[in-house]
């Protein structure tokens, strides 16, 4: 019997290595992939977030120069965002005549409770 050609460690314990190897490399791969089609996901929507909130707020500012350039006294929107948010923009002028800038802020849309169904209750039972 010659030794000479056979191995140390055995054509089975390599190719279960390899296996568990080629394997591995898979999963990750899998992972990454989807890891990056979240991040994908979740840019998108964050781009047309900045998107709508940056329209708004040119809306606001035209708000803005109207009433710089009028005579009201105050001027008070909400100007949506998208369905769940609005700027809220409120001016005042003061004595001076000049424009004051009392709230431009984004707030988020009211919920009524009503809305909410029978599956939000906090406290209890009704």
């Amino acid at each position: 019997m010659d030794n000479r050609h056979s191995s140390p460690f055995g054509v089975g314990i390599i190719t279960i290595i390899t296996v568990l190897l080629v394997l591995t490399l898979s999963i990750f791969a899998a992972l990454t992939f989807s890891t990056a089609r979240a991040d994908l996901a979740l840019s998108e929507i964050n781009a047309q977030t900045v998107q709508n909130y940056y329209a708004a707020d040119a809306l606001a500012a035209e708000h803005y120069a109207q009433f710089a350039a009028g005579s009201r006294e105050s001027l008070e929107e909400s100007i949506p965002i998208d369905e769940k948010q609005s700027l809220h923009l409120h001016l005042e002028r003061d004595a001076d005549g000049r424009v004051v800038i009392l709230a431009w802020e984004t707030v988020p849309e009211t919920i009524e409770e009503d809305d909410l169904g029978p599956g939000y209750q906090l406290w209890g039972a009704p």
